[in-house]
Formats: structure tokens, sequence, C-alpha cells
């Protein structure tokens, strides 16, 4: 079983969120490996491990995503 999000395709295990901000294109979220892996506009990308679902469903709640203290910190 695949899932299909904003025309990208990801495994059972790993959901897409697309992000509207000037530098951010989408987080893409591994549940098993607890990988959150940032997708920038320019094609870049960056990965923090260890990342659990409460503190994902955190961090995607924050607005704006740029201002976040842990994207800050950790990935941007």
């Amino acid at each position: 079983m695949t899932l299909e999000t904003s025309g990208q395709i990801s495994e059972p295990d790993e959901f897409v969120f697309p992000v509207h901000t000037r530098t951010i294109a989408q987080i893409r979220y591994d549940i098993l490996g607890q990988v959150m892996t940032v997708v920038y506009h320019d094609g870049r990308s960056r990965t923090s491990t260890g990342i659990q679902g409460p503190a994902m469903l955190r961090i995607l709640a924050q607005r704006p995503l740029e201002r976040s203290p842990f994207l800050l910190r950790t990935v941007i």
C-alpha cells in the first residue's frame, strides 16, 4: 500500500507534508525510522533522526514553520 500526497508517492510508513513557506517545500516523516526530512524549494534536503511522532505533530502545528526553534536548531 502506498500513500499519495500532493502528487508525491510515499511508502506506507512515510508521510509527506507540503509546506508553503519561502524556503521549505515539504516535510517528510518516516514513522518506523523516526526520521524527519526537510526538503527545500531549491532541491536541497536536511535530515534529523530520532524524531518521535508527538514531537513531529508539534513541529507541524507551529506557524510559521520557519520560526520553529526546533527546525532552526536542528534542520534549517
